[in-house]
């Protein structure tokens, strides 16, 4: 091993050393996992991790911002980062207008009144793709980058333009010496997609939880680590007052 390399912590002592003490600099790790697995407090972990070392950013499209910070300080954790909810915009800019002209079409209300002609101009669609590009390009390096879920934008977007930002946004973590963490849901795509995604990203990891006669047995698999291919394997992991830890 390239003992010269620069790395930095997952945020999970064991995992670090079951792949290069620690992950290298540039890398971008994609985080599969069904419902309930834990993706995403696995996501704040990492994001905890880099507090206070690297410029930390925090991309939701789920949660609202209180939510991710209670939920980390219950662990202890840092939360010196910065949060960037395109949840919350997306609701703001898009779903609340949508809402508002259901309910004046149910009232009888002619679409042509429902918004002013002077207001038309705050009505230019948001590209959350380019946002969220945007958003990245700004950070100074070192930073580290969480974008908890994947899954809105391959909802809202053709499956090749998220594809094309993702390798976007990998060149840029990379050529900066940093590193990104992107969730989404397990086997819910097709092939292509799947393979694609897969294919940009330097680490893979999934969680799985199997179903015994007395619960749940939680694994963490490593699936991909690029040009290391020694290092996949599957670690069992539960969560306790710590977070995630591997446990042997």
């Amino acid at each position: 091993m390239n003992t010269s390399l620069k790395t930095t912590t997952i945020g999970i002592d064991m995992l670090d050393k079951a792949l290069m003490n620690g992950i290298p600099k540039g890398y971008t790790i994609l985080l599969a996992g069904t419902p309930g697995s834990g993706t995403e407090l696995f996501a704040k972990q990492f994001a905890s991790a880099g507090a206070g070392k690297e410029n930390v950013v925090y991309f939701t499209t789920t949660e609202r911002d209180e939510d991710i910070i209670n939920t980390m300080k219950s662990f202890n954790w840092s939360t010196d980062i910065k949060i960037v909810n395109i949840g919350t915009e997306y609701y703001k800019k898009i779903l609340e207008r949508e809402l508002v002209i259901s309910r004046y079409r149910e009232e009888g209300i002619p679409i042509n009144e429902i918004f002013l002609p002077g207001k038309k101009k705050e009505e230019k669609k948001i590209n959350f793709l380019t946002k969220i590009t945007y958003e990245i390009s700004k950070l100074q390096p070192p930073f580290r980058i969480v974008i908890d879920s994947l899954d809105f934008f391959l909802s809202q977007y053709e499956r090749g333009k998220v594809i094309s930002s993702l390798r976007t946004i990998k060149a840029h973590t990379q050529y900066c010496e940093s590193v990104a963490l992107i969730t989404m849901l397990n086997n819910v795509y097709d092939t292509a997609t799947q393979s694609g995604i897969e294919e940009l990203v330097d680490i893979i990891l999934e969680l799985e939880m199997l179903r015994t006669a007395t619960g749940f047995e939680k694994y963490l698999i490593v699936k991909k680590v690029r040009n290391h291919p020694e290092k996949t394997g599957i670690f069992k992991y539960e969560v306790n007052e710590k977070g995630f830890v591997l446990v042997k």
